[in-house]
This record gives C-alpha cells, structure tokens and sequence, in this order.
C-alpha cells in the first residue's frame, strides 16, 4: 500500500502580495456638519502652492532659470546623479516655502506640479541636497553665485545707488566649522557664524553675503568680500556712496574707501576724544540747524590721535522740544520718553543756560559738502536702518537662521543661494506692489498658497488654482492681468538675449524708482512694451 509523503515547505502560499495601504472607493463619516464620504486620490497632481505657477512664468520671460542652471559647477558623473537642475530647483522650491533646515526639504517630495513648472522629473531628498553641497567646489560655488547675483540687479546699477553693509550673527548648536565665539548680544557665549552683508539701499536687494566663524564680526573681516563683489563690476556701476554702523567708522575701512576712491558715511563710536569734542561744541553754543522730522546738526571737522587726517564730521541730535528728559544718574525708559523739557516750550532754548540732556550721534564722511550738505545727512543715516529689516527677513523668513552643515563652505554656499532666491521673489512682488516693499510673511500667502491641481486633455496641459486667501478675487484678478503682461513680454522678446530680457523686466518692475527713466541696453521695440 502506498503511503502520501507530505513535504515540509517553508512558504506553502508563497509571499504574500503587498496589498494597497489605501483601499479603494469612498467610505462614510460623520462630522458635525452632517455625513461625508471620504476617499483618497493619489493619481492627480496638486499641489499646495499652486500660484507658483505665476513665478515660474516670470522666471521663465527674463530667462534667469536657464542663465542660472547653465553655468552651474554641480556636475555628476553617469547616470545615478540627481542633476543640478533637480538639486537647485528642490532648493529653490524649499526657500520659497519658508523652510529653513536640510529636513524640511521632505515637505516638497509630494508636490506632484511645480517640479513639473521647472522641467524636473521630480525632488530629491534632503540627503541629496546636503551631499550636493559638499560636492560644489567652495571657489567655484560662490563666483558663479555672486555673478548670478550681481547679474539680477547689475542692469540697474548704472543710476545712483547707495551701498548698505552691516553684519549679523547667526547662533549655532553643534559641532560645526567656523563656530567660534564672538560678538552676540542675544546669546552670549553662544557659538556662531557671522555673515557680512550687502544690499542695495532702498530696494532691499542682496549684493552676497559673506559668511565668517564667530570670532571674526569686527567689520574689517567683511571688507575684503565687499571689495570683491565691487571689482567685479564696472566702475560706473560702483555706488554713490557706502554708509554703515559705528562697526565700520575707524582708520582702517576709511582709509580703504579713500584709497579706492568710494566716498562713505559711518557712524562713530563715542570715544573718549568724541565726546570732548561733543562737550565742547556745546559748551561754545554752536548754532544747530533744523534738518526736519525733529531733527538736528551740526558740522565740524576732528582729526582723531590714530586718525592720518583731519575728516568732516556732523553731530546729529533731538531737536530739544522733542528729546527724552533725563535726570541725574537715571536712564530714560517707558513714558519718560514722551516727557518735553521744560525749557522747550517756549520759544528757545539756550545751550549755555541749560545743559542738553538727550543722545547725540556723531557721523564720519568723505562726502563733497556741495552735493551732501549738512541738512540732509541726517536723513541719509536714519534710512540705513531698513539694512536691518533685510536682516530680520532673511534670517527669519527665508532661512538664513538655518541650512547650516558641518562645514563652513555648503554654509556660505546656502547662504548666497538664498540671497539670489530672495533677488528674483522681490522685484516679482513689484509688478503687484512698486511703492511698498511687502516681506514674505505677507507676500507668499498672497503670491504662493493656493491648491493647484493639474489636468491633461489631450495634448492640453491645464492648472486649476483655488486660491484660498479671504481677498482671493483681488489676488485672481491682479495675477491674471500680470501673467497677461509677462506672455506679451515673452512673445516680443522672445529673440532677444537674457540681459536684454531681463533689464526690459527691471525698467518695468523699478520704474518708480528710476523716474521714468529707461535702461540702457534695450532694443527699439521696447518702447511697445513699456508705453503700453
């Protein structure tokens, strides 16, 4: 009789097929709006920031994606490189969302359309990213950074233009190249990077950035970096002036604007020189002039023990019916500030009589007296202060306070890319806004958030955009009449270069600020363009 052999078989059914994570069709649910029916979609294309679209089109008609990726150092070798065309647009992508670590790179692996918009096949990771970095020669990284960003501006550059430099700190928590301890008033003691700025005065548009260890915040560490970035263009181009913060008004840095022949204006530090020199103006009762806004100054010239020559100098004050009374031994706070002198209610006020209780600025400048005289340098200081609202947003806003990696120079390569990203999103806000600068707390909401969703009939590539802010039918309506204007542009200049292109675009964007005035550069047709 035979007898069935039975054969142990580790996997009788064989593995088990992956089924889906998400079952297919809808199922109901209750909420307190009464019974839904949810189901999910992983098949269309959305997207959360679906009015990006409009920027992309505006990249696209002054041609400074092209210009960008086509000198770009990142090169890979075979073909299991992600392409510097994928790792700058998910870097581009991640900026403009606001992220400001490697990690938040991961929010838009699952935008199924701006990849798209950008001619990618999609984004790549976070890791991808960093290690791109690391790859990008530091030399070569950040000449062809600072050309790109000189070249988004460099067309306006030929009318008068003020020079902004400043430096800020940027804390750091690790074990990072270049954390060295410094100047840092918010932390003290914190280790940190230091970045030395430029920007173009008035118009909140980056020159590049200089990132340093921490111990190296004195001013004088920035100034070879400005040097470079000015060689680079044309001497007509060079800025009618160059104005910083008391950081910046000693022998060194004058004596190097003196030399290169760029006039300055800088604040001083009250030494111990300074202030004889304060006490004794005021005890000669010098006459003060009004300069308007509460306003006043007076102008002098001192010559420092360390200084090689004797240099023009403006004390700048309160006009006294306005200054903050101060009492012996005690700082002004709180109400106190809104206090008046009581010397100041009536019709003047006598220096020798009684002694002025308020701040006192002193400025430094090469400046020629007749064409800045002493009334207006008062107001050309003060408006050094928007420097500082440039800081705020690119530390904040745009992920400078972040993207920071174990070596120094995938930092400074960061920071320069953000800084031109930073370049092409402001003057686009100018074709909604040209008389106010909006930050991008406000704007991107505005500009950016809005679910998009892509449909393809045919050959037909179509994006449905809800735009879900509460002025959405204003938003609709002004996008809709700038995206009009940018296909116009594109059409006419479709045969011009990229710099023709691009200095059409920023007559067009920066006309309040030129006057009416055209750039040089451009083609006889322009003028349909611009007269319409």
């Amino acid at each position: 009789m035979d007898t069935a052999t039975t054969l142990d078989v580790g996997h009788p059914a064989g593995e088990p097929e992956n089924t889906p994570l998400r079952a297919p069709g809808s199922w109901p649910l209750d909420t307190p709006g009464g019974r839904f029916h949810a189901e999910w979609d992983d098949q269309a294309p959305v997207t959360r920031e679906g009015q990006l679209i409009f920027f992309f089109q505006f990249l696209q008609a002054g041609g400074r994606w092209q210009e960008f990726l086509r000198d770009c150092p990142l090169r890979y070798i075979g073909n299991r490189g992600s392409g510097a065309d994928h790792i700058m647009g998910t870097v581009l992508l991640s900026v403009l969302s606001g992220h400001w670590r490697y990690a938040h790179i991961n929010g838009v692996r699952g935008d199924g359309i701006n990849p798209g918009l950008l001619g990618l096949r999609g984004t790549v990771s976070e890791d991808a990213v960093r290690l791109a970095m690391y790859r990008i020669e530091e030399t070569a990284g950040l000449d062809w950074l600072s050309s790109q960003i000189l070249g988004s501006i460099s067309p306006a550059l030929g009318l008068p233009w003020i020079l902004d430099i400043d430096v800020t700190v940027k804390p750091l928590y690790g074990r990072q190249q270049g954390a060295g301890i410094g100047y840092n008033p918010q932390k003290p003691g914190r280790p940190s990077h230091v970045y030395h700025s430029y920007f173009v005065a008035n118009l909140r548009i980056s020159l590049g950035v200089e990132v340093r260890p921490g111990n190296e915040h004195s001013a004088a560490k920035g100034l070879p970096g400005l040097w470079q970035t000015l060689e680079k263009l044309p001497r007509h181009q060079w800025p009618t002036f160059s104005r910083g913060d008391c950081g910046y008004g000693n022998e060194g840095i004058m004596l190097e604007h003196e030399r290169r022949g760029l006039p300055y204006l800088f604040k001083m530090r009250h030494t111990a020189k300074v202030k004889d020199l304060v006490t004794r103006m005021m005890r000669q009762g010098a006459l003060w002039q009004d300069c308007g806004d509460g306003w006043q100054a007076l102008e002098t010239t001192i010559r420092l023990s360390g200084w090689s020559l004797e240099r023009r100098v403006i004390l700048v004050r309160e006009s006294p019916a306005r200054a903050p009374v101060r009492e012996a031994g005690k700082p002004v706070r709180g109400k106190d500030r809104q206090k008046l002198l009581p010397h100041a209610q009536g019709a003047g006020w006598d220096a020798q009589a009684t002694p002025w209780s308020g701040k006192i600025a002193v400025l430094v400048t090469s400046l020629d007296p007749a064409a800045f005289p002493t009334l207006v340098m008062p107001k050309h200081y003060r408006d050094r202060a928007d420097a500082e609202n440039c800081f705020d947003e690119l530390k904040n806003q745009w992920g400078w306070g972040g993207y920071t990696s174990r070596k120094l120079a995938p930092s400074r390569l960061m920071a320069n890319l953000i800084a031109l990203f930073y370049n092409w999103w402001n003057p686009y806000l100018r074709f909604y806004d040209e008389g106010h600068h909006r930050e991008a707390i406000r704007s991107r909401p505005m500009l950016m958030a809005g679910v998009g969703r892509q449909v393809q009939i045919g050959g037909q590539r179509t994006v449905k955009v809800s735009v879900l802010h509460e002025k959405g039918d204003l938003i609709a309506q002004a996008v809709m009449r700038i995206s009009k204007e940018l296909h116009q542009i594109r059409v006419i200049t479709e045969r011009w270069s990229v710099d023709q292109r691009w200095t059409l675009l920023l007559t067009r964007l920066l006309r309040r600020w030129l006057g009416g005035k055209w750039l040089p550069g451009l083609p006889e047709e322009a003028a349909l363009l611009l007269s319409g």
